[in-house]
């Protein structure tokens, strides 16, 4: 029970924090904005168990996205940040593996053709293709801090310590 309840408690923690970095570090753009959130997605995917991190990314990402106005993407959010969390493994010993290195390009797949759907329904095909490149800056980004703090993270041996 006791490891159950830890995990429940780090999964609160990724999502306050995806939520928190996502809803302040942003840029707008013409149907949303541009973030980067998505690293905490994928470190709560590196270093949580797989239900745990999920959950983490897509409610993190769902009340970013509800407290910064945007209610509209809410259920494509919670899909799209649940799948790419799901990418990742927390079994490496290190942030930074070979899993985790293909599982950032899966999530930016995930992401950039999740929101280009949800946007093409949203405000038809033109809408959605006028997102893209933003949408695959945003990846980008998310990539870059990803391997920036999977870098700090796994020299001072955080993972082993709490995870």
């Amino acid at each position: 029970m006791a490891k159950n309840l830890k995990n429940i408690i780090y999964a609160s923690i990724f999502a306050a924090i995806i939520c928190v970095v996502t809803m302040t570090a942003k840029i707008p753009a013409a149907g949303g904005y541009y973030h980067t959130g998505d690293a905490f997605v994928y470190l709560a995917g590196a270093c949580l168990p797989f239900p745990y991190a999920i959950i983490a990314g897509a409610i993190g990402g769902s009340l970013a996205d509800l407290f910064s106005g945007y209610a509209v993407y809410i259920v494509p959010t919670f899909i799209i940040k649940a799948c790419a969390a799901a990418c990742f493994t927390s079994r490496a010993a290190h942030i930074l593996c070979a899993r985790n290195f293909i599982a950032v390009l899966a999530a930016s797949a995930i992401t950039v053709g999740g929101y280009f759907v949800a946007g093409a329904a949203l405000y038809g095909f033109a809408g959605a293709a006028a997102n893209v490149y933003g949408d695959l800056g945003q990846a980008a980004a998310g990539a870059a801090v990803f391997a920036a703090l999977g870098a700090a993270i796994d020299k001072a041996k955080i993972k082993q310590r709490i995870f």
